[in-house]
């Protein structure tokens, strides 16, 4: 990076020192900088989709919007939501512009994102569109011009704070250098005024997909210091929406909404919706807020674009100020004929397949009332960063975010999220977005601001003291036990294989019988069925590492990495960049292994046994000792209790166990060096079984986990109703058993007894069963269900 700490003078125009120090930096530390931004983006997770696939890369440059530029367009956007908030109340309730025809009746009722449940939902103009997303775009001659307006699912706002933060710590010289306003104060204001509305908790609900937008939504709840809630989280009771916690029920007052209209209530609603039942009621009680409410993705069909104006006149007495594009109904046969004749200059919304697109003729001329048109701009093109030529032009557009506290001006974020690509792509919304990667920028807006990072504040007042961590989701709790889970499930399924391998000979079609009983485990474990008889372990082994078999161990992954990511905001930084180079492994393995040549795929299975052991010791030494922790570990134990007893009854119960079985399954369990200490050299199977079963101060034992089940049980929050008290019960009688049982009865003359494989069996069926009411205890909140009365 250049020494040079020279801050942008202010005779000197920002966008002109902005491109003499970018010609001062070298080729190499520019491509540099831009690999280490797309990592950023990827450790972060929002670059991602559901399964490592690119979707966003953030350029070298900021998009430098001059102070009075942006005051032309932050008074046009605030009379922009003003009059949008207006005309969904209007629509929602004394329909002025229906009656004035300003807006035809027909296409309002024909609209499907027009839901006439919400009629009367909300009192005020405000409290119908507190946050409103507009997309504009930079024309040839300067200006700028509103093309697309977004509340249903505001996408793009915490990528913008992303963008920013990323850069700044990428680019600290060129950030420091250049005076900008800040965009912690826009967040600070949204926080409180959700927090203001009602009592109790404010929450983000998320749409639950696991794409982008999910981790955007996790990357702002975690900025907010909100709960990220899903549908599954919430229940309507007594008039209110209450979260499901594990220490009970918790009121909830706010909510910002990033779930499409239709699917927020299945009572009021979709009834096949996975929303939550009673929340349009809970708003229309005023004892929830909602931003934004169902009804305003009406703003997202664009029905009301051709009649902006009209109803500008109408309400204010005054034309836009900002302009927006041209869009007709094609209904109007005037329109129509216009569109047909040059139809590539449009862009239309397809109303009832809520789709927006190319042009499609033929749909056009068979429904023409079911499209609003809106004329294709000719964007204006922006210096991006090219790794290969170090510069290009691309056309991009700008998302703002704009928040209506109370009836007086909107308060517009100081920044906005950037689109580079296509003219036609990048004026589409984000979701249908899926076909490549694209490309944004950071926004920067001159002019003098504090500079302010961080919603915490500085505080000298008397505090409470508290070691507490703040309140468990339901949901949260399950995604951590079953990430807990999977991981150590994982973790085995690696260590069976890096001791199985080694052992196969190419030179026969014999199968040694460790190799059996490892791949055998390996596909159990992971819900396949063992090996048969005429299935070679070569095609066993396919099945494993194939990325597209269902029961494979990427497959494996993917469930670790789903449960993780659904509760992101629980993990540390370092704790993520394991997680990223967790899966940069293993999506190296070769979906075809050589068996001759084993050495490279024992090198990346060493690697992710590394890599597993390294993310569990963090999240050991980062989480604080909370329930959080306490799922987690739950879940691993379990699962290991679990999958050792399995292993322990297939090797000594289901087969005759040689020497070199033995010394596989101790190296498996990591237990060698331990038994060698207290054993010498023999193998023998009474001490086996003492060690991996029963032995209390082995941390792989099955005698270990249940120690240590029963211990992290007896912390978890106290169950109150009398038929819970069953989890307790199943953890003691796990323990109980395991300290009645004696090695030298279980195996009787190196051979098992009858009683090793029914001990095996029941240690399996008391832990299928604390795993079930654990569930119920925990995560479903069965007993808060009532039978119907009878009469």
């Amino acid at each position: 990076m250049s020494n040079t700490s020279k801050v942008c003078p202010t005779t000197v125009p920002a966008a002109v020192y902005l491109a003499d120090w970018f010609e001062r930096q070298p080729a190499a530390v520019l491509a540099r900088w831009h690999t280490e931004l797309q990592h950023q983006l990827r450790e972060n997770g929002a670059s991602f989709e559901r399964w490592h696939t690119p979707s966003r890369q953030l350029d070298l440059y900021p998009w430098v919007i001059e102070a009075e530029q942006w005051q032309l367009i932050a008074a046009g956007i605030e009379q922009r939501h003003r009059l949008l908030a207006m005309m969904l109340a209007d629509l929602y309730g004394p329909q002025q512009l229906l009656a004035a025809g300003i807006i035809p009746a027909e296409l309002l009722f024909n609209c499907p994102q027009y839901l006439p449940e919400c009629h009367a939902l909300l009192p005020t103009a405000a409290q119908w569109l507190p946050l409103l997303a507009t997309d504009i775009a930079p024309l040839s001659d300067g200006s700028f011009c509103a093309f697309a307006d977004s509340c249903k699912t505001p996408a793009g706002l915490g990528f913008a704070l992303e963008h920013r933060l990323a850069l700044k710590q990428h680019l600290p010289e060129l950030s420091q250098s250049v005076s900008k306003l800040q965009l912690a104060g826009f967040f600070r204001q949204l926080r409180q005024y959700l927090q203001a509305q009602h009592p109790g908790l404010t929450a983000i609900l998320t749409h639950g997909e696991r794409d982008a937008a999910y981790f955007e939504q996790a990357f702002l709840a975690n900025y907010l210091d909100v709960a990220l809630v899903h549908t599954a989280d919430l229940m309507y009771r007594e008039g209110k929406i209450w979260l499901k916690t594990l220490s009970g029920l918790k009121p909830v007052g706010a909510l910002l909404r990033y779930l499409g209209d239709q699917q927020t209530d299945p009572l009021a609603l979709d009834q096949h919706a996975k929303g939550v039942a009673g929340l349009l009621h809970s708003i229309r009680q005023q004892q929830l807020c909602c931003a934004n409410p169902p009804g305003a993705a009406l703003l997202d069909s664009g029905i009301l674009l051709p009649y902006l104006d009209a109803a500008a006149e109408f309400f204010f007495k005054a034309p836009l100020t900002l302009p927006t594009v041209a869009a007709f109904w094609c209904k109007d046969e005037a329109a129509l004929s216009v569109v047909q004749t040059n139809p590539q200059a449009y862009l239309m919304h397809d109303l009832p397949n809520e789709q927006q697109g190319l042009v499609d003729l033929d749909s056009l001329a068979n429904r023409p009332a079911d499209f609003i048109v809106r004329e294709k701009l000719s964007v204006q093109n922006q210096a991006c960063y090219n790794r290969y030529t170090g510069k290009m032009q691309l056309p991009g557009t700008l998302r703002t975010f704009s928040l209506f506290q109370t009836e007086a001006t909107p308060l517009l974020l100081a920044g906005a999220f950037s689109r580079f690509g296509e003219q036609s792509s990048i004026q589409l919304p984000l979701a249908q977005q899926t076909q490549h990667a694209e490309l944004s920028k950071d926004v920067w807006i001159l002019g003098d601001d504090k500079p302010v990072e961080s919603l915490l504040q500085t505080s000298y007042s008397a505090v409470t003291l508290s070691r507490e961590s703040g309140l468990l989701p339901s949901r949260v709790a399950n995604h951590l036990f079953w990430l807990g889970r999977y991981n150590e499930r994982l973790n085995l399924l690696t260590r069976a294989l890096r001791v199985a391998l080694p052992l196969l000979n190419a030179t026969t079609s014999l199968i040694p019988q460790p190799v059996q009983c490892f791949i055998d485990f390996c596909l159990a474990a992971n819900g396949a069925q063992p090996l048969s008889p005429q299935q070679s372990v070569s095609k066993a082994l396919r099945q494993l590492f194939d990325p597209e078999h269902e029961l494979s161990v990427i497959a494996l992954l993917k469930n670790l990495v789903y449960n993780a990511q659904s509760v992101r905001e629980y993990f540390s930084d370092d704790t993520w960049y394991l997680l990223d180079k967790l899966q940069e492994t293993i999506y190296q393995w070769p979906a075809e292994p050589d068996l001759q040549q084993p050495m490279s795929i024992l090198r990346l299975l060493d690697d992710i046994v590394m890599l597993q052991t390294a993310f569990y010791g963090m999240n050991n030494e980062t989480m604080s000792r909370t329930q959080a922790l306490r799922f987690m570990d739950i879940g691993q134990h379990l699962e290991r209790a679990w999958q050792t007893s399995s292993l322990l009854e297939r090797i000594f119960v289901q087969t005759t166990p040689d020497a070199s079985l033995m010394e596989a399954l101790l190296r498996m369990a990591d237990t060698l060096m331990t038994y060698r200490r207290r054993y010498r050299s023999e193998l023998n199977p009474v001490a086996i079984i003492d060690l991996l079963l029963l032995d209390t101060t082995t941390p792989r034992s099955v005698g270990y986990q249940s120690k240590r089940l029963s211990r992290q049980i007896a912390a978890l929050p106290e169950l109150t109703t009398a038929d819970r008290q069953r989890l307790p019960a199943l953890a003691d009688a796990l323990a109980a058993l395991l300290g009645e049982l004696n090695a030298q009865q279980l195996i009787v003359q190196h051979q098992p007894s009858a009683q090793l494989g029914e001990h095996l069996q029941h240690i399996q069926q008391l832990l299928r069963q604390l795993s079930d009411e654990l569930s119920l205890c925990y995560f479903t909140h069965a007993h808060l269900s009532r039978p119907w009365a009878t009469p």
